[in-house]
């Protein structure tokens, strides 16, 4: 019995590492949190480094997007009468790229350069990407259950594959059109994807060696 508690403990940590919501504010500051209740007025949620902390609360209409533990991006937003409604993006079949209030655009500054907008880039897909949590997670579970043999398959196809544009979160919309920006953006986020991935990987042949070390030292 013990044996089965330690696995599954393994087991779970390692697909917890993901499993955090993120509340993207209208000022564009961003809050990792675990959520509790979504309602017309307020989200009620906890912080992600104290979940036996209290709940929270935020109005909802200081937040711009939620995005789960999942990948689902749900964007908040108000219609003419000032009513907030919700519109969750694994609801549409072609979900579209989702673009953050606008911060400081620099999309007509022409005095910058390529060195300017690449960085730009950079920073944020830093900042902004997560499209990454399906496929980390996915290549742990697979390595985990599979075998370090079994999760190599996902892991090598997940970390080599480009993300797929809707899962990209964009600060300004006219940035995003910007070849440079958008270039190094991409190169920034599957980086980040792939090191996620490789994370995973790695924590799914650690539970493996200490479930084997497990059952040789319990049968000596």
């Amino acid at each position: 019995m013990k044996k089965i508690t330690f696995i599954a403990v393994l087991f779970f940590s390692s697909i917890f590492v993901n499993a955090q919501d993120i509340i993207y504010k209208t000022d564009g500051t961003e809050i990792k949190v675990k959520i509790i209740e979504l309602t017309t007025e307020t989200v009620k949620y906890k912080n992600f480094e104290q979940l036996q902390g209290p709940i929270r609360n935020i109005l909802l209409s200081d937040v711009f997007m939620i995005i789960y533990e999942d990948g689902t991006k749900e964007v908040i937003k108000k219609n003419n009468n000032t009513e907030l409604e919700t519109q969750s993006q694994a609801q549409q079949q072609q979900p579209p790229t989702i673009i953050m209030p606008k911060i400081e655009s620099i999309a007509n500054n022409s005095s910058l350069n390529y060195q300017d907008f690449c960085f730009r880039g950079q920073q944020d897909a830093s900042r902004y990407y997560t499209g990454y949590s399906s496929a980390a997670t996915w290549t742990g579970a697979a390595t985990i259950l599979g075998g370090a043999v079994i999760g190599l398959i996902p892991a090598i196809a997940c970390s080599s594959s480009n993300p797929e544009r809707s899962s990209l979160t964009f600060p300004d919309s006219e940035l995003a059109q910007n070849p440079s920006y958008y270039s190094c953006y991409m190169q920034e986020a599957k980086r980040i994807k792939s090191r996620k991935v490789w994370t995973m990987f790695g924590i799914g042949v650690a539970v493996d060696v200490a479930i084997v070390a497990l059952i040789v030292s319990s049968g000596q």
